[in-house]
């Protein structure tokens, strides 16, 4: 009796053992490998990128200062490979998650184990699972092989032993023979069409192949409404190397709605290939039966199993492609909304209008303090009190700059300050007006940001303030709102929200840190986009502040709470110590720079080469010796001396070429285009040349303010090669006015700034 316990024990032991392990699996790929595959990276660089975003680097971080391991991607690019990162570890843990599934369900064998865990695609993995899934409906295979015809399928795939079909006939369950040949034949095609090399070899040769995507409009019997909307696809065909982001966008929405029909034609090459790399088993010797059955199977797994599974994946990677490109271009034009110049030193007249409620106006000081307010209602009463008001809080405050937002009555108010200007109402001053983005600016006004900083002040007046501060200062304003909320792209009801806010919000960090905070002035909502940091590090570093003076280093940072070497590595950058007038014996004037602090023994070095002094950076005769020595450098040389790297010598002497506080928006000629007057859309003729500012940017086209209330689109192809972004001055010349739909078609002839 013991020792039939003990014979039991040792078989289960044994059977244990040739179970799968499920508890830790390495596919056959490696997540730099996907990400080199999927976003056409060298090995190298993706490994390296791969490996600093395990160890907890942020993106800007990586972007300046670790630009000799990534082969200088820029910001954007890390971005992608973020966000393939994240993609990939998602893969990860569904395929953990199936294996364990198919373990509890008593399927898992060696040959799907192997399958599953080499998946290189969600899609691919759920088409692998799918005839394991509770509920799910069987699979022809499935049924084959419940009827004992697995085994004599695999022998007969491999060769292994010869198959007697008549061995298995069992006429009562209603097997015959053509019934077991056709069952041994699903087995095998489904053993092909999960074959983990097949499969990445076609996806590999798909790559190159001439693969066609259709659409027409979709038979239907009602009216669907706005379907006139995607006339542009109802006889639609591109190769797939064509397709543009937009037209995938507005195909799947268009699918969505049952407007269009979508058709994705796969060439006949594909399936040559797919044979070819089947030689492996039609390759073994066998009899002709074996290789009618083996050959019948493999033409049965690529019509019935592979050719759908590569069509999925195909939509699937446009769908996600087409995705990541909306977000790099709201990404874009958020870069280039929140790194438009400061207007520094001047008194803006901030002008939200409105009908009404009114016209609520916001005067501030130079450094944004609320000096002035007043509501007017110049489209409800026909009086001169309106004047008045706005002519006395201009002229006592020796105001020339107006900041009109672009929400309701924008048109009606431009007019009337339009001819207030022309009739010399604001005389002797020079007053000029520019039409500000306002979204986002009544959501921060009723925020608890707004109501901390002015208590006592009525929304809407919060709101023309904001409008104002937009031209002071862009990026510390706009800041204070969520960048979903500040209109810059287009199609984000297609695109993931956690996807989108992601995207906007590394953005907002990037601008943040590569413009710099000071350390001794930040606000908190400054602060807590600076890399590496938090909301809560961010009131942290205020509240240090606040209890023990001004910071007199970087250094200091690792004293505030929950700061520590990490945090302090990420963000030390990007915060800078400027010391105070006459104040510069106790302070590092390298911390008023964008040098890290990693590399201040370096900077050192290379001051000590020049005969420079540490204390005389950032002034006149410094900078005037740096920009006449350094050309002459040869850093490839100077890398070796110091045993460095090109790109980190690059940023130091960079930095040593700037004044204090250097500022990267001062690059950006992307100035705000104030006017006195403006013209109406009845003004415009064909051919008549404009000067407009680039007002959102899109893959099918750029939109551009050209003063008559209504933007006009430079279509892709009209866009003369120009690479346009938010902000541009553009000189257009009007190609086509439609009022009625009130659309205006561009030519875009050059930029001005």
């Amino acid at each position: 009796m013991a020792d039939s316990k003990r014979k039991r024990k040792l078989e289960d032991a044994k059977s244990e053992a040739k179970k799968p392990k499920i508890e830790s699996f390495e596919p056959q790929w490696s997540d730099h490998e996907l990400v080199a595959e999927q976003l056409g990276l060298g090995l190298n660089v993706a490994k390296n990128v791969v490996k600093l975003f395990e160890d907890g680097n942020t993106v800007p971080f990586i972007a300046r200062y670790r630009r000799d391991v990534t082969n200088n991607l820029d910001a954007e690019q890390l971005r992608a490979v973020k966000d393939t990162c994240e993609e990939i570890s998602a893969l990860r843990g569904k395929i953990g998650s199936v294996l364990k599934q198919l373990d509890k369900s008593g399927v898992l064998n060696e040959q799907l184990r192997r399958s599953v865990v080499n998946s290189r695609s969600i899609e691919e993995l759920e088409y692998i699972y799918a005839p394991y899934k509770s509920g799910s409906k069987r699979t022809l295979a499935e049924r084959a092989k419940e009827q004992g015809l697995e085994a004599p399928a695999l022998a007969l795939l491999n060769n292994t032993k010869r198959v007697r079909f008549d061995d298995f006939v069992k006429i009562d369950d209603g097997l015959d023979i053509k019934a077991v040949k056709n069952g041994i034949a699903h087995i095998i095609a489904a053993v092909i069409s999960t074959d983990s090399e097949i499969l990445s070899s076609l996806r590999e040769f798909r790559k190159k192949a001439n693969i066609i995507i259709k659409t027409k409009k979709a038979a239907t019997k009602h009216k669907v409404e706005n379907s006139e909307k995607f006339d542009n696809y109802f006889d639609f065909e591109v190769p797939l190397k064509y397709i543009k982001p937009h037209q995938v966008l507005a195909i799947n929405r268009g699918e969505n709605l049952k407007i269009l029909s979508v058709k994705v034609v796969l060439p006949d090459s594909l399936f040559n290939e797919f044979r070819k790399k089947c030689d492996k088993w039609t390759s073994l010797r066998g009899d002709r039966v074996r290789q009618d059955v083996v050959k019948r199977a493999i033409e049965d797994s690529y019509q019935r199993l592979v050719k759908p599974l590569i069509k999925r994946e195909i939509r699937a990677e446009l769908k996600q492609n087409a995705e990541r490109a909306s977000c790099q271009v709201f990404s874009s034009n958020l870069k280039d909304l929140l790194l438009a110049p400061p207007l520094r030193g001047q008194t803006i007249l901030g002008l939200d209008p409105g009908f009404t409620n009114g016209c609520k106006l916001a005067l501030i000081s130079p450094l944004g303090d609320l000096i002035d307010q007043n509501i007017i209602y110049p489209h409800k009463r026909k009086n001169n009190d309106d004047v008045t008001i706005i002519r006395d809080m201009l002229l006592e405050n020796n105001c020339e700059l107006i900041a009109l937002g672009n929400g309701t009555a924008c048109r009606q108010t431009e007019e009337w300050l339009s001819d207030l200007i022309k009739s010399q109402v604001f005389s002797p001053l020079d007053v000029k007006y520019t039409v500000v983005r306002e979204e986002g600016a009544s959501i921060y006004s009723c925020s608890p940001e707004a109501k901390k900083e002015f208590p006592t002040i009525d929304p809407n007046i919060i709101s023309a303030v904001s409008l104002a501060r937009r031209l002071q200062d862009p990026l510390a304003e706009l800041v204070k709102i969520e960048p979903k909320h500040l209109g810059v792209g287009m199609y984000q009801h297609d695109i993931k929200k956690r996807q989108l806010e992601e995207a906007l919000n590394d953005v907002v960090s990037e601008c943040v840190s590569f413009v710099g905070v000071d350390l001794n002035t930040a606000s908190r909502c400054l602060l807590r986009h600076v890399a590496g940091l938090s909301d809560k590090k961010a009131q942290q570093i205020i509240d240090y502040r606040a209890e023990n003076g001004p910071f007199i280093s970087r250094q200091q940072l690792l004293k505030v709470s929950g700061i520590g070497q990490k945090i302090f590595t990420q963000c030390a950058g990007f915060v800078r110590v400027v010391p105070p007038s006459g104040e510069t014996m106790k302070y590092n004037k390298l911390d008023s720079t964008n040098i890290h602090p990693e590399s201040y023994e370096m900077a050192t070095k290379l001051l000590k080469m020049f005969n420079l002094r540490l204390c005389d950076i950032g002034t006149t005769g410094f900078i005037t010796i740096a920009k006449r020595e350094v050309p002459k450098l040869d850093l490839s040389k100077l890398s070796q001396m110091f045993g460095s790297n090109e790109q980190t010598l690059r940023l130091i002497l960079d930095a040593f070429c700037q004044p204090l506080n250097y500022d990267l928006r001062s690059d950006y000629d992307k100035k705000p285009v104030f006017k006195k007057g403006l013209i109406e859309i009845s003004d415009l003729k064909s051919g008549i040349v404009l000067t407009g500012v680039v007002t959102n940017v899109t893959h099918f086209g750029s939109f551009v303010d050209i003063g008559v209330g209504i933007n006009g689109l430079i279509h892709v192809s009209k866009s003369n090669g120009l690479d346009l972004h938010l902000g541009n001055k553009v000189e257009v010349k009007v190609l086509s006015i439609d009022v009625e739909k009130k659309r205006i078609g561009l030519q875009a002839l050059k930029i001005l700034n």
